[in-house]
């Protein structure tokens, strides 16, 4: 019998927590409200994300950030935010990754200042052609 009045008691609760959430609806304002994680706009957020994720020594974020700032770079055709994700992915040990960054910062590269050049090749030990470069 005790089972049947826990079980009318928790059943009481839920009624009344969706009759607050109801009455909360109809008054205009959000039942429950959720903090929404900030989303980084642009690739040199993302990237600092990864930054501060490596630090910390939370590798799968870091390689996250890293990636979704790496693509964002992309998008944006910015050879810096391109190479500091290649930079990002080399302090993770993550060469595959590294040499992708490279080759999608081949081309953005062909107007690069000779410093930024030779960043890009001595991260990438020489594997970078530079066709067309002037």
């Amino acid at each position: 019998m005790e089972r049947d009045g826990i079980n009318g008691v928790i059943a009481l609760l839920l009624v009344v927590i969706a009759l607050g959430a109801m009455a909360e609806v109809v008054a205009g304002r959000p039942a429950a409200t959720t903090v929404e994680a900030p989303r980084a706009s642009s690739a040199a957020a993302l990237l600092r994300l990864g930054d501060d994720a490596r630090a910390r020594g939370d590798v799968p974020a870091a390689r996250r950030a890293y990636l979704a700032g790496l693509f964002r770079a992309r998008g944006e055709a910015s050879l810096p935010e391109v190479l500091h994700a290649a930079e990002g992915f080399a302090a993770l040990g993550d060469d595959a990754v590294v040499e992708q960054a490279l080759a999608i910062a081949a081309p953005l590269a062909a107007g690069a200042d000779p410093a930024t050049r030779a960043r890009l090749a001595s991260l990438g030990r020489g594997a970078i052609s530079w066709e067309g470069a002037p």
